[in-house]
């Protein structure tokens, strides 16, 4: 730190001063100079090593070169000398012997055949070596072949075969041996010569490697020596590369490891200067940086608050301390209960607290909280983890949104969404009220014929008691079905809180389609009902469905009234899904307009004239209060299917 402190202020410093900075530099040039020597002096000794390891490469490729000269010669004189015990003679028994001799202690000789004119097959070991047969006129000198690719089995050969002559001096047969170039590499090379060179045999005519001696574990290096064993071998040459040693690698290693450690030295000092100079602009740094914070959190209309694991508050913002009326030097170290918790919701905040802790994730609600005046104020807590720098869980940061105009909002929309179902709920009745006349019509009638039956059969004096009796129970069954009728309606038009509870579904149809059974009657409409014979039991409020059953059936009638006759047929299907029951009722009307799909659930879009277009829009507010889901399909060819769901009961 003083060399660069001394630098620095060189300006200011006499001629004296500036040659003691200019020293100050000294370490760093002797590093760099002693790095530059080391480095020289380890290069020339790698490169005196590479001068070596060449000359030894070259001497070690001509010992395999000659041994492997050596050894296929050994392979010519052996055949050569089998063929002439032939010529004289010998027992064919014999050579076969003396044959298989010879490939069982040279385990590169894959095949070994004997041709004779005087036989159709050859003799060839390994026996079962479908060999080809030879044809005349047969050669007269010994030959080797070039490499060639054996399908039997799957090894590049080299063929090598010497004639038989006969008593007149004329070949008789030959004697042929097929070579594996793998296994001579295998069998002849010594593993001392192995263990320090990759070994190849070349194809020199497409540079193709026929045959090699190779280590996988270990890597070659950019050394290597070829020289060619043409012949025997035709077109062949014999490649040496030497594996990398420890020694190179250790080189290399060393090398790197002076060189890092000058620089490092060298970026050591070098970094020291530069943090000397970097200081005083940090500190300029930091100032601006705590001046931003300070007016990026006064400038936030979120609250921020962070508390200890204890409840202890650690830091607030000016929009918390806004929020809550109290500024931050008082709230800053309160324990809980904190003085803007309403009084009656201290133990809910403080069992939440507890909970938080035993759960440290991030955790989203809302509470209360009371402001310094003494009002109250809706509030929308998101509160994650405070991790400290090692890691560890040490409180919590949250952020705090007042949302009392948001859930006043709320209340006022669902206030509106509620006086609009009054509003359908109304123009339901004044359509039930329609129907109501005509249902109770025809049990009244029958209620008036019976009296007067019953008047008349009291004036007779022939009557029996049983026909009396008769006409007594028909008028209390009509009467029955009379209060049955005004039940029903007063059930649907009288206003209550949703009650869901196990109810069987096929009744609640029935009774929805006898609410609008004289006007299908009146429009000539059919209605076909598929229902499964099991009894479905659903979660539900009755008079509530009944209210979306009697809403589709009216916009189905509504479609059909100006249908062909043959048309106008409503479809109710009733089927499960799942956990669900799903109850689809189809139309074949002229269906829905596609401009109008978008909005097919919005509330006040129709194309109704009367229409006030919130009934579709009540009745999948309806079935998604039973959890189920309301939807429109289209049919292919005419017509509107609405259908939705509703959850299963379990029924004992």
């Amino acid at each position: 730190m003083r060399i660069f402190s001394s630098t620095f202020q060189g300006k200011h410093l006499s001629g004296s001063s500036r040659l003691n900075a200019f020293m100050s530099y000294a370490p760093i040039i002797a590093i760099a100079i002693i790095v530059i020597l080391i480095t020289l002096f380890i290069l020339l000794l790698r490169k005196d090593r590479v001068d070596e390891l060449r000359t030894k490469l070259i001497e070690d490729a001509l010992w395999v070169e000659q041994n492997l000269f050596f050894q296929l010669r050994t392979h010519e004189e052996n055949l050569e000398r089998l063929a002439l015990e032939i010529s004289k003679g010998q027992d064919p028994e014999v050579v076969l012997t003396r044959l298989e001799h010879i490939k069982g202690i040279h385990p590169e000789l894959q095949i070994i055949s004997w041709f004779d004119l005087q036989r159709d097959e050859p003799l060839t070991l390994p026996r079962g070596y479908n060999a080809q047969p030879i044809t005349a006129p047969l050669p007269r000198f010994k030959a080797w072949f070039p490499a060639r690719k054996d399908e039997q089995l799957n090894e590049v050969l080299v063929d090598f075969q010497v004639p038989i002559f006969g008593a007149n001096n004329q070949p008789t047969g030959l004697l042929r041996t097929s070579l594996s170039l793998n296994q001579l590499l295998t069998s002849q090379i010594p593993w001392w010569v192995a263990g320090q060179y990759e070994i190849v045999l070349v194809d020199n005519n497409s540079d193709r490697v026929i045959a090699r001696r190779v280590n996988t574990a270990l890597k070659t290096s950019e050394l290597s020596y070829s020289m060619s064993v043409d012949p025997p071998l035709h077109g062949v040459r014999l490649q040496l590369k030497p594996y990398t040693s420890g020694s190179t690698s250790t080189q290399t290693l060393l090398i790197i490891v002076i060189v890092g450690l000058a620089l490092f030295a060298i970026i050591s000092l070098l970094v020291q200067y530069y943090y000397a100079r970097k200081r005083q602009q940090a500190e300029h740094a930091l100032l601006d940086e705590q001046a931003f914070r300070r007016a990026m959190e006064n400038s936030m209309t979120t609250g921020m608050r962070a508390r200890d694991l204890e409840g202890r508050i650690l830091y607030v913002n000016p929009a918390f301390c806004r929020l809550v009326g109290w500024e931050a030097n008082e709230i800053t170290g309160l324990a809980p209960p904190m003085p803007w918790w309403p009084p009656d919701m201290v133990n809910e905040t403080l069992d939440r607290h507890y909970q938080q802790n035993r759960m440290p994730t991030a955790q989203s609600f809302e509470t209360r909280f009371q402001h310094r005046d003494g009002s109250i104020l809706d509030i929308q807590v998101h509160e994650a983890p405070l991790i400290n720098n090692q890691g560890k869980h040490v409180g919590w940061m949250g952020s705090i949104i007042d949302i009392s105009s948001r859930k006043a909002q709320e209340e006022r929309t669902s206030q509106q969404a509620e006086q609009l179902q009054k509003t359908a709920h109304l123009m339901s009745m004044g359509e039930v009220a329609s129907t109501l006349a005509h249902e109770l019509n025809q049990p009244l009638s029958a209620v008036a014929s019976y009296a007067a039956g019953c008047l008349n059969l009291l004036e007779d004096a022939d009557s029996s008691p049983d026909d009396l009796r008769s006409g007594l129970q028909n008028l209390a069954a009509q009467n029955k079905r009379a209060g049955e009728i005004v039940r029903r309606t007063n059930d649907f038009v009288r206003k209550r809180e949703p009650l869901l509870k196990q109810e069987q579904l096929r009744p609640i149809v029935l009774d929805s389609l006898s609410f609008i059974h004289n006007e299908m009657l009146k429009h000539k409409v059919r209605v076909m009902l598929d229902i499964p014979e099991a009894d479905l039991y659903v979660m539900a409020d009755r008079i509530m469905i009944e209210q979306v059953l009697f809403n589709l059936l009216r916009n189905a009638l509504e479609a059909l009234k100006n249908q062909p006759l043959d048309q106008r047929k409503i479809d109710i299907n009733i089927q499960t899904r799942g956990q669900y029951a799903l109850i689809a009722i189809s139309d074949q009307g002229p269906g829905v307009a596609p401009e109008m799909m978008p909005l097919l659930f919005q509330p006040f879009s129709t194309n109704k004239v009367n229409g006030m277009g919130i009934g579709l829009n009540i009745c999948r507010s309806i079935i998604e209060l039973h959890r189920g889901t309301l939807w429109y399909e289209s049919s292919a060819s005419h017509g509107a299917t609405f259908v939705f769901t509703l959850p299963l009961a379990k029924h004992d």
